[in-house]
């Protein structure tokens, strides 16, 4: 089974757990009334395992915004234990985790267009400097709109290179702007495209391989795909290892570095990082504000030697990580299955960190 039960009401949780222990029960909903109660616009702000009762995921979104501690201090939780966690659905839709920087940033926006006071200085610092990049304030109009939730999707493609796909572009294929918007900022005379980021953990793509790194050829030791070939060739990883990983058949973790295709792999990261957007991301109490432009972008990508992690850092996972750095960033490019299906890859996410 999986975390895969996300309870929107407390008359859900409530029919769903009515076998439940009186007890664990009535801990679990008190645990749901109170995170409602104070992020009201979060929608499922835990997530379950039903086999597991005494087990509870509590939404990562609010890893930066409270402590699982004061959770349990604040409602006398002595039976259930708590962890942050998404559950198998990951960050989809309502679980998006800019779901509540969002609302609070635009409103903030909009507040600082009309003069009123802003009293997180945070976000007023970020705002400041977006408009000492863009000059809003000489702007006889302002509209601000939130889209994160339309989540454009970007999907690798193979020809010629392997790429991140820009299903949006507006002046050239990297012009990533639309396509990572989750607010945007209408000028009198631009555009402004702003992607809102949450949390330590955070990537620049998360794109699907289940197609052409399929569970049958791993199966086999062999990987035919064309494609799947290519994409382990880009990134130096030896298929047989590849497939013992996945296949449960590595003994121990196996570490291997090298240097990567630098010119293919500065491709790769510059389609997945594009430009074209301004970057606002929240780190516990602080908040980066950083514009991605076309130079900023060539200069994030420009990686070389690389890490490989057969069974990751622990090397007994199913999964292969694959580190590198630029003058900019730390990236961990990794594959693995991100939905829970059966442990064979899934997806390709590009996480990074700030150097």
């Amino acid at each position: 089974m999986a975390f895969d039960f996300f309870p929107k009401t407390k008359e859900e949780l409530s029919t769903a757990t009515k076998k439940y222990n009186p007890t664990v029960r009535e801990e679990l909903l008190r645990i749901f009334v109170y995170l409602k109660k104070k992020y009201p616009k979060l929608e499922t702000p835990i997530n379950m395992d039903l086999t597991k009762k005494t087990s509870l995921n509590i939404s990562r979104i609010l890893q930066e915004e409270i402590k699982i501690e004061t959770i349990k201090r604040q409602n006398n939780i002595k039976t259930i234990s708590m962890k942050y966690g998404n559950g198998s659905s990951g960050n989809r839709g309502a679980n998006n985790r800019g779901n509540l920087f969002e609302p609070l940033f635009a409103k903030s926006l909009l507040d600082w267009w009309s003069g009123k006071k802003i009293s997180d200085q945070n976000i007023l610092k970020a705002i400041e400097h977006i408009n000492t990049v863009y000059d809003m304030e000489k702007s006889k109009s302002f509209r601000v709109d939130v889209v994160g939730g339309k989540n454009t999707k970007r999907p690798v493609v193979f020809s010629p290179e392997i790429l991140i796909s820009n299903p949006n572009p507006s002046g050239g294929a990297f012009n990533v702007g639309k396509s990572v918007t989750d607010i945007t900022i209408t000028l009198d005379k631009k555009v402004i495209y702003l992607s809102l980021k949450m949390g330590n953990t955070v990537t620049f793509f998360n794109v699907g391989v289940r197609t052409v790194l399929t569970p049958e050829e791993i199966k086999k030791g062999s990987i035919k795909n064309s494609e799947g070939k290519k994409l382990l060739k880009l990134f130096g990883v030896n298929e047989k290892l590849f497939c013992d990983v996945f296949n449960g058949k590595l003994k121990r973790g196996v570490v291997q570095r090298g240097r990567v295709d630098s010119s293919k792999m500065k491709k790769l990261l510059e389609s997945g990082i594009g430009y074209g957007y301004h970057i606002i991301h929240k780190l516990g109490s602080t908040i980066k504000s950083k514009e991605m432009n076309e130079s900023t972008m060539k200069k994030s990508a420009n990686v070389g030697q690389c890490t490989i992690y057969y069974g990751g850092k622990t090397g007994v996972g199913k999964r292969i990580d694959i580190e590198m750095s630029s003058g900019t960033y730390n990236f961990k490019l990794n594959i693995r299955d991100t939905q829970g299906k059966d442990g064979y890859p899934t997806r390709l996410m590009c996480d990074f960190t700030y150097k």
